[in-house]
């Protein structure tokens, strides 16, 4: 394996609370269904793809899975990339044949989590690296080595790549920001990843108000809030 990275995990309880309800969802799907590779990608640019991605990935190998997070973004430059700025070798050189999947695994601070970025570009096309049978393989490998495969995919709008990669994963979350994006954006993407023939099982709403947490998750507090232990007239509340 090559770099070590560090990937920080948010420290509010109400939102590690909410990405345990994904994780756990997720863990049903491998039970019921066998699914291990998931794919992210959001309805447009800027919806927090890349941090869902991340917390989850986080999240499940704390609960004891060898996970694996997967940065599929190969136009970025690595320059403007939030994870793998400073590190050398990535999908695209594996890919390219200029690198072995050893040398592009970078462990993490997290003990049953690991990372592969996403690479240089330069001058080479992202849809032949996509269809290449060095990926295809690479999935294969992954597959059998860890328990799950989280993959971190651009937006539906920005580019044909998660299209083409919802097709070689097992399952696919859209990401949506439910204080930004149009009811048509989510309802477009939706129908282009299923016309592709994606697994798609779900949506993850991002960016969403407090307020609107409730609304979803009633007792979002339940285990933070110290109301719920009160004794009242010797009785819990």
């Amino acid at each position: 394996m090559s770099n070590r990275i560090n990937l920080y995990r948010c420290e509010n309880k109400i939102v590690n609370d909410a990405f345990d309800n994904i994780v756990a969802n997720i863990c049903l799907q491998k039970e019921k269904k066998g699914y291990k590779s998931f794919l992210l990608t959001g309805c447009e640019a800027g919806v927090g793809t890349t941090t869902i991605a991340v917390e989850l990935a986080i999240s499940l190998s704390m609960a004891g899975w060898k996970t694996m997070l997967l940065d599929c973004d190969m136009r970025k430059g690595t320059e403007f990339k939030r994870h793998n700025k400073d590190i050398k070798k990535g999908l695209t050189d594996y890919v390219k044949n200029l690198a072995t999947v050893d040398d592009i695994i970078c462990r993490t601070n997290w003990k049953l989590l690991d990372f592969i970025p996403g690479g240089a570009i330069e001058d080479d096309n992202p849809l032949r690296m996509l269809y290449s049978q060095n990926l295809t393989y690479l999935m294969n490998k992954l597959t059998e080595e860890y328990d799950y495969i989280i993959l971190d995919c651009p937006s539906v709008n920005s580019s044909v790549d998660s299209h083409i990669l919802s097709v070689k994963c097992d399952a696919t979350l859209l990401v949506a920001s439910l204080d930004g994006n149009s009811k048509q954006y989510l309802e477009n993407s939706r129908d282009l990843l299923l016309k592709d023939g994606a697994n798609l099982i779900g949506v993850i709403g991002n960016m969403v108000s407090l307020d609107q947490y409730k609304q979803y998750i009633k007792d979002y507090d339940y285990f933070n809030d110290k109301k719920y232990a009160r004794r009242h007239r010797g009785k819990i509340d």
